[in-house]
């Protein structure tokens, strides 16, 4: 007998997964409350067209859904339903309704949070908006595996495989990433002491 979704009381992602897997109508469910928010903010820095990223979204629930028989079992879901969604929008991108091409040139636009796990307590707006400013300058692909590390909590080994890049180039834009945001933040944090 399966569970309705008030029955269920897993919030094991693996074992989440494994009973969608099974046709579990509650886990499924869960699996796309639990994901759809955080998939679109991910999507959505990389393609401003909401109504694209629904359908993306949406495509790709019912996609796994109805291949859900033939899908393997997975420990890292968030990393499997991000990477799924990177590729359907890179996929459709002729359906994006600006018409611009999604390349590796792509922006990967940032409203970051990661501040607020940076300097936790600052409650300085001017320096957090210098923050932002600095976290925007960064190349887009810095700025994507900085979200992706720092905002999503994602290791390295996920990162290459949603990025579609190696593990050794996921650390070297990330050093590059933290070198650019050091050399910024110390000019920053020397002109913010002084005034």
């Amino acid at each position: 007998m399966r569970p309705d979704s008030d029955n269920l009381i897993t919030t094991n992602d693996s074992e989440l997964w494994d009973l969608f897997r099974d046709g579990n109508d509650a886990a499924y469910t869960q699996l796309i409350k639990k994901y759809s928010k955080p998939l679109f903010n991910y999507g959505y820095r990389i393609c401003q067209d909401k109504d694209f990223l629904k359908d993306c979204i949406q495509d790709v629930f019912l996609e796994l859904w109805n291949r859900r028989l033939r899908i393997s079992s997975t420990p890292a879901v968030k990393w499997y339903l991000f990477k799924a969604v990177r590729l359907r929008i890179f996929r459709e991108q002729s359906k994006w309704n600006r018409g611009e091409e999604l390349d590796e040139n792509y922006e990967f636009l940032v409203e970051f949070n990661i501040e607020s796990k940076i300097i936790t307590n600052l409650e300085s707006a001017e320096l957090t908006t210098r923050i932002k400013h600095i976290l925007n300058a960064l190349p887009p692909r810095q700025r994507e595996i900085m979200y992706l590390r720092f905002y999503e909590n994602l290791d390295f080994d996920n990162i290459s495989q949603i990025m579609e890049i190696s593990k050794q180039s996921v650390h070297n834009l990330l050093q590059k990433a933290y070198k650019n945001f050091r050399s910024e933040w110390i000019i920053l944090l020397a002109v913010f002491l002084a005034s």
